[in-house]
This record gives structure tokens, sequence and C-alpha cells, in this order.
């Protein structure tokens, strides 16, 4: 991977470079595996995949440098940001907690929000990410009663969904959403409520709604996160297990049907390379794909034929 002169990245609202330098500085400690830490990266702090590298690596140079002694080595704030800030920590050195956290108006927003929800008006959603993150995050902590906490939850899914299609409409005809720009953290974001959402829904149990928001993550990662093999396999699966844990394997299977001729792809580009981080993910879920496919609907030559070369690629993938 070539970096730029530019090595700054966008992370996730309410995170900060601080707080991603001492993560990684407690997993280098811990020694946390690369699988995960790559996982905590994409997810709570929202980078790509090619970002979390960088800040793996930024992170590295950071601590390198205060080794040096050489107070000339202390890397640029504003072009290096994160090797600055592990720089300053490594060293002892004070740095500012500079997250990105809802303003006081945004707060009040999504309390009124949920107001409505909780005199059991209809639900109305906002436009404003951070505001229908707020929203989630309220739903997902209430410990009101059954009834009301299940209106709060109907409103957070509906803010995430309202806030998923401006961020989609702002595309305009992009396809998805450039890594590392704001509608890609922001998709992951709202990927990560709507999971939360979804998860207090299946707890009820409510069959139904837990389909419909495993729907809203899917149509966030498809629309927004689509380019990352990753993403959408993992949303993919999770659908395809709802619908049969809920009685539907004939639509569980249809669901992995066109999952497996997207992914095969992914064999095609690595017949002589071997995968790596999220091309291993990706592929791992195409194993799972090719198995639940056979577990609901019956095995055939071809779907054992995927299932052997998709193995073989996965037995050729770099070390972690």
């Amino acid at each position: 991977m070539q970096w730029t002169d530019d090595l700054t990245v966008r992370l996730a609202r309410g995170t900060s470079a601080r707080a991603l330098v001492l993560y990684l500085r407690a997993a280098d400690e811990e020694g946390t595996s690369r699988r995960d830490v790559l996982a905590v990266l994409t997810e709570r702090f929202a980078l790509s995949f090619d970002d979390a590298r960088l800040a793996m690596d930024r992170v590295g140079g950071g601590v390198v440098r205060a080794a040096s002694g050489n107070d000339a080595n202390e890397p640029d704030p504003v072009k290096d940001p994160l090797a600055w800030t592990s720089y300053r920590l490594t060293l002892g050195l004070p740095v500012e907690e500079d997250a990105l956290e809802p303003s006081l108006e945004e707060r009040a927003t999504a309390e009124a929000l949920l107001e409505r929800a909780r005199r059991g008006e209809p639900t109305q959603g906002t436009e404003d990410v951070a505001v229908a993150l707020e929203v989630a995050r309220l739903a997902v902590a209430s410990e009101e009663p059954d009834r009301t906490r299940f209106f709060l939850l109907l409103e957070a899914a509906t803010s995430l969904s309202v806030a998923a299609e401006a961020c989609i409409d702002r595309l305009g005809s992009l396809p998805c959403a450039p890594e590392g720009s704001q509608e890609w953290v922001d998709g992951v974001a709202l990927a990560a409520a709507a999971r939360q959402v979804t998860a207090k829904f299946a707890a009820q149990p409510d069959p139904e709604l837990e389909e419909q928001g495993l729907g809203l993550v899917g149509r966030i990662v498809t629309r927004l996160l689509g380019q990352c093999h990753a993403f959408v396999g993992r949303v993919m699966i999770e659908s395809a297990r709802c619908m049969q844990r809920n009685g539907d394997p004939g639509r569980a299977a249809g669901h992995v049907e066109a999952m497996l001729a997207d992914f095969e792809v992914l064999l095609d580009r690595f017949e002589d390379d071997a995968p790596f981080d999220e091309d291993v993910i990706a592929l791992e879920y195409l194993l799972a794909a090719v198995e639940l496919s056979i577990e609901v609907g019956g095995s055939s030559t071809e779907l054992e034929a995927l299932g052997r070369r998709t193995k073989q690629v996965l037995g050729r993938s770099l070390p972690d």
C-alpha cells in the first residue's frame, strides 16, 4: 500500500484520534489479533480497510519517532495527526480529546422525537445523521415499559432509515460512498445502530420486525458501503440466517443465491495472489453462503465445487 502526503483519516462521530491511538496501543500490548483489531477500526472507528491499515502504520510510526529521542522527529500534527498523537502519548505529553459529540441542539431534537414516540404519535424520522444516531442510542438504552420502549425503537428505526436515505441521495449517480468519505463513515455508524435496534426487536421476539431491521441494515450497507465485500457478505448471511431461523428456508436459500454469483468473482481475483484482510473475510462469508445453501436446499456438484475452490483460496491466505 502506497500512502500519499496526506496521512489523515476521517473517524466516526463520537470517536477521536486520541481514542484510536490508545486502543491500538492497548491492542498491541495485549497481543490482539490483526483480525480483531481491524474489526474495531472498521466498525467502532468507521475506517475503511485501507484507512485502518494506514492508522496502524502511522500509530506505529509515532512510537518509533518518539523512541528516537530527537525532537526534530515529531510528526506534523496536521498532515500526520495519528503519528503525532501517538508520538505525544508515547512521551507522556498531553493530547486534547477532540471527539465530535452531538450538540445540545441535536440532543434536544432527538429527545423531542422520542417524546413524540412516547405519546404514540406516528414516527417522523430525521435526515440529520447525528440526531438519528442519538435517537437510536437512547432508544436502545431505554429501560421504560415494554410498550413505550417498542415505540421508541420504531422511531429509532425510522430515524436511521430517513438519515440513511438522505446520505444515499447525496451520492447522486455514485453507486456507493467513496471509502473514507463522510457518507462512508456515517454509513458504518448507521448500519451499526440499525443492528442494535434490530437486536432489540429480535429479543421480544418479533420475527417480522427483525427481518425488516436487517433489511434496513442491508439497504445501508449495499448502497453506502457496497464496494466492500466483507461488509456486504456479513449482512447477507445475517439476513439469510434470520429467514431460516424464522421458518422460511426457501427464502434463505434464495437470498444467498445472488451472493454466490457476486462473490465468486473474488475467487478469480485470487487465482495466483493470496487474499488478505477484508478479502479473507469476504471469502469466509462466501463459504458460509455455500454451506447455508447446502444446508437448506441440499448439495449439488456446483455447490460442492464452489466450496472446495473457496477453501483452497482461503488456505493460501496471508497469516494474521
